[in-house]
């Protein structure tokens, strides 16, 4: 996945990775949800903080909540595999009041 993800701090934001088509080899399973992470991570109390992660079959979903205006944060899902393998997403999200939240900006 390329771009950005565009959040607003006032607000929730969900995000999925279907792992089906991100990176799953052919008739592979999820088995292990690894957990999400958020870098960095501050002890400001406006810190982008996770507030429900789930999966589901192979869909990994997370909920994030805050964020400081102008910072940049990495959002990362892990998961194990029925093969023995760890796979990880990462995303690159920015907050930044003025669009909608969870609008995607492409870039080159």
């Amino acid at each position: 996945m390329r771009g950005t993800i565009l959040k607003d701090p006032n607000s929730e934001l969900a995000f999925a990775i279907d792992w089906r088509a991100s990176g799953l080899l052919k008739h592979e399973q999820v088995v292990d949800d690894l957990g999400w992470t958020v870098q960095p991570v501050d002890n400001d109390p406006n810190c982008l903080r996770i507030i429900e992660q789930t999966i589901r079959a192979c869909c990994s979903r997370v909920v994030l909540t805050g964020g400081v205006e102008g910072q940049v944060y990495l959002l990362t899902c892990t998961i194990g595999t029925d093969t023995k393998r760890v796979l990880k997403q990462a995303v690159i999200l920015r907050i930044a009041a003025d669009k909608l939240s969870g609008d995607f900006d492409e870039f080159d």
